[in-house]
């Protein structure tokens, strides 16, 4: 049996070097049980010392590119472009993988080969690393990328996958600061034609609190939303291009990301103003109101709810007497 072979991708921007040692060293430990290589994507970290670190490690297997700041998306692009080996995964700086899932998932994946690999995660909220929790490994789904999107919501987070390095030939990251993996992630199940999701947690997810997707000041908060408005726009022109079965999961997620984006404008919005200006964005935009689908009870509750001005105003007021926050949380 041909040897799995995977390319370990790792985005580098202002992460303390203890962490990026972190997320080596959960690669590392897979020894020589699988074909690994690991690219480290520098993406313009002033006075970088990760050059340096990985020379000391002396490991053939685990390069380093350093390019103009780019955002995670470009250096996510770059390490596509130089990824050697049959499947890839994208791995956080601040992040890292589980030990025993990760070998479980990879035997899985090795046994059953399959054109993308799905698996959990689990909030880690501190520097060491540990094992986690190894529940018996158990198939969630097996099928097509597009029969999974109609039957169930799509996690979008580029980490929470292995996919065939190939399936992703004429795909690439739209470079900007938030939320462009909801838009690959998306696209990339499309075009899977066989995929596999386990409940194995895999990924270790640390809850930096400086991390891009922590940043509660206004500019932080209303850049996100923007880019959000980007990447459903992006996906509503690919979707003028499909048809059948296709069309009709891409457009779910459409729909989807529309309500988590409603809802969590009603937690993150910090006034008024900012509330009812992103709203009137998404409006301009053909995102608001919401589709008139019924995907879910939750969907069609948010959809209610935030139909009308007076509505919106209420919840998000109400969101606010009670601190509920958003900030942090994927869509």
């Amino acid at each position: 049996m041909k040897p799995l072979s995977i390319s370990f991708i790792i985005p580098y921007y202002k992460v303390e070097l203890a962490l990026l040692a972190r997320a080596i060293r959960s690669v590392q430990a897979l020894g020589n049980t699988v074909d690994w290589e690991i690219w480290v994507i520098d993406d313009g970290t002033p006075e970088s010392e990760a050059k340096h670190f990985i020379e000391r490690l002396n490991e053939p297997n685990i390069g380093y590119y350093a390019q103009t700041h780019s955002g995670p998306g470009g250096a996510r692009n770059t390490g596509l472009d130089l990824a050697n080996k049959e499947y890839v995964h994208f791995l956080d700086a601040d992040d890292y993988l589980f030990h025993t899932p990760l070998k479980q998932a990879l035997n899985m994946l090795a046994t059953s080969p399959v054109e993308l690999f799905a698996f959990q995660s689990q909030k880690v909220h501190d520097t060491s690393i540990s094992d986690g929790s190894s529940p018996p490994p158990r198939l969630i789904f097996q099928g097509t990328g597009v029969d999974f999107m109609l039957r169930h919501n799509l996690h979008g987070s580029v980490w929470s996958y292995f996919f065939k390095h190939e399936l992703a030939r004429d795909l690439r990251f739209t470079p900007i600061a938030y939320h462009e993996d909801e838009e690959f992630t998306a696209l990339l199940f499309l075009k899977s034609k066989q995929i596999t999701v386990t409940n194995l947690p895999v990924y270790a997810y640390y809850q930096r609190k400086g991390s891009i997707m922590h940043r509660t000041e206004s500019p932080f908060v209303k850049q996100r939303f923007l880019d959000l408005i980007t990447i459903i726009l992006n996906l509503k022109k690919k979707g003028k291009q499909l048809s059948g079965l296709s069309a009709a999961a891409l457009n779910k997620r459409i729909d989807m990301l529309c309500m988590s984006m409603a809802y969590t404008l009603l937690g993150d919005s910090p006034d008024t103003s900012f509330l009812l200006d992103m709203r009137n964005r998404m409006r301009s935009a053909g995102l608001y109101p919401l589709s008139p689908h019924y995907y879910s009870l939750t969907y069609t509750i948010i959809r209610i709810c935030t139909s009308t001005t007076v509505g919106l105003v209420a919840l998000n007021k109400l969101f606010r007497l009670l601190h509920i926050k958003h900030a942090g949380k994927a869509f």
